[in-house]
């Protein structure tokens, strides 16, 4: 995160890293996922399914409300409606309101969304790169294959930013012109029709004297919507619509766009386009990391390598080809390493050269991550290995026992102990047999003279 604290933060309804966010992420704003939210309400209220007002008042609670007091009404109307005033579950989800509801939340720049978007996206790739019977190897070549085909169409939409032209639908308002050269693709196309809807969906009911306050409503159905209230500041150019959209998405409202149309502005104010919608956003990012390699700290001296050396790869992939260019890049670099060794070693101390560097790089919050804690449950033994797990099993020691003819038992070995076996014609048995038939003398076998030895010294 660059050493800075986000602005928001979505989570599902986990009290321990509430907790945790609140302690780590003080100046964040913790808000929950709608879709979690959204997916509990049919278990929990038994009236959600069968009753279409109830249900629709609930989604306005969530999203649709433009105000805190457009909130307390929907919801008072939809807990009288479906006689949910003794309901456990909705009075706990009312108390923690201002995590859920988007009318609590328009003064924080969330980007327009509402969950966590996790199990969503991950179910759509997981999909489609994997079966149940894939193996694990499978299952990260695909993943592998899908992050270069994002990776691939990224660069090629920045190279489409870069190379091509963006032709508005009105070619002669000077503000698409402006918003045509500034934006991305992408954000352009929703700049475009906020645009066209303020201009061409919506009226001015009512302006003030000093043109510091407008009423901007549709122009069909007033009565079924209130107007919003749009306020101007000729000062500084500063407009602020009570729908909010641009605190949290970082465009301008149709609302906003009508008030500039009828005063006649035809240029966006600079304070009104965000840089991270911008075109050149990837070209610009590098700028924040530049103080991010002081002190001893590793973690910020490889996230400084790491972004210098893609934003160096970048430059020199647009050099390439061009004779002229390479040219240039290998000067720059060479001056810009001579100026690096005089910075080291203390010999170039130009006040100037430093303070333009120091205003490039972005105000960087210190904040780091918090100290790593072992979860409960797990030890701190080193993990054993496959074979060290698969040791045999030892198997209880068997002693049985052999009655011979004497009347004496002796006990037989643990089959625990092994016991060669050869071949019988290297046993005394089998040169015992061969030597009596070759003698003509009477047989008696190796092993019954031993167990006669070994008697007779019993009986002794």
């Amino acid at each position: 995160m660059g050493d800075k604290h986000p602005l928001t933060i979505f989570t599902d309804q986990d009290q321990a890293m509430s907790r945790a966010i609140e302690v780590a992420l003080p100046h964040t704003r913790h808000r929950l996922c709608q879709w979690h939210i959204a997916k509990k309400v049919p278990s929990k209220v038994a009236c959600f399914n069968s009753n279409n007002k109830v249900r629709g008042l609930f989604y306005k609670c969530m999203s649709k409300c433009d105000s805190e007091v457009e909130f307390e009404r929907s919801w008072n109307e939809m807990i009288l409606e479906g006689n949910l005033q003794t309901h456990e579950w909705l009075g706990d989800l009312y108390k923690i309101r201002s995590k859920w509801s988007t009318a609590f939340n328009k003064e924080y720049f969330s980007m327009g969304i509402l969950s966590t978007q996790r199990s969503e996206c991950t179910n759509n790739v997981c999909h489609g790169i994997s079966k149940p019977t894939s193996s694990i190897t499978e299952c990260f070549l695909g993943l592998e294959k899908i992050i270069t085909n994002w990776r691939r169409n990224e660069q090629d939409e920045d190279h489409k930013c870069r190379q091509s032209e963006i032709v508005p639908v009105i070619r002669s308002s000077s503000i698409l012109k402006q918003a045509a050269r500034f934006y991305s693709r992408k954000l352009y196309s929703f700049f475009e029709e906020e645009f066209l809807h303020g201009v061409g969906g919506m009226s001015i009911d009512f302006v003030s004297n000093d043109s510091s306050k407008f009423l901007v409503n549709y122009t069909e159905n007033k009565d079924q919507s209130n107007p919003w209230v749009v306020h101007f500041d000729s000062t500084d150019c500063t407009i602020q619509c009570t729908c909010k959209k641009f605190e949290t998405m970082g465009l301008l409202c149709c609302h906003s766009m009508r008030v500039l149309r009828q005063l006649d502005i035809v240029k966006i104010p600079e304070k009104y386009l965000m840089l991270r919608w911008s075109a050149k956003a990837r070209k610009s990012f590098y700028s924040g990391y530049v103080g991010l390699g002081k002190g001893t700290d590793c973690g910020s001296g490889f996230i400084f390598r790491n972004h210098i050396s893609r934003f160096a790869y970048q430059i020199s992939t647009r050099a390439q080809g061009n004779e002229l260019a390479e040219q240039y890049m290998l000067g720059a670099m060479k001056d810009m390493a001579e100026n690096i060794d005089l910075l080291v070693e203390g010999k170039m101390t130009n006040s100037n050269f430093i303070c333009k560097s120091k205003s490039r790089a972005a105000p960087v919050s210190a904040f780091k991550d918090p100290q790593k804690r072992r979860p409960k449950g797990i030890s701190n033994a080193r993990l054993k290995g496959y074979w060290e797990k698969k040791k045999q099993k030892k198997r209880p020691s068997i002693i049985s026992k052999k009655t011979f003819d004497n009347g004496i038992d002796i006990p037989s070995p643990s089959p625990e102990v092994y016991i060669p076996s050869m071949p019988e014609c290297f046993t005394e048995d089998f040169i015992n047999r061969r030597k009596t038939r070759e003698d003509g003398c009477p047989y008696t076998p190796y092993t019954r003279m031993m167990m006669d030895s070994f008697t007779s010294e019993l009986e002794f």
